[in-house]
């Protein structure tokens, strides 16, 4: 039988090490982590355009939701929408 002698560093063992780091050193390790990703988080617009049109469509997929029946399927509805299977 074979025993591992190595412990592998956990999550929450890392996030302790990065908590240990200066401010500084956090913002350095933030960027170069966001360097290796493909994806970037934004803020969302705060335009009271975007907002109002955000909202518009909000009501509009709530009325969609409550046209649908309780015993409609996913795909039923996506086909009723889209007029084809979306899968």
């Amino acid at each position: 039988m074979t025993t591992y002698t190595r412990k592998r560093t956990t999550y929450r063992d890392a996030l302790e090490l990065v908590r240990q780091l200066s401010l500084r050193d956090q913002r350095r390790l933030r960027v170069e982590l966001a360097k290796l990703s493909s994806t970037h988080l934004t803020r969302p617009s705060r335009d009271p355009e975007v907002i109002r049109a955000a909202r518009l469509k909000a009501a509009e997929i709530r009325k969609i939701v409550q046209s649908a029946t309780a015993n409609q399927s996913l795909d039923d509805c996506m086909r009723q929408l889209r007029g084809r299977s979306w899968s």
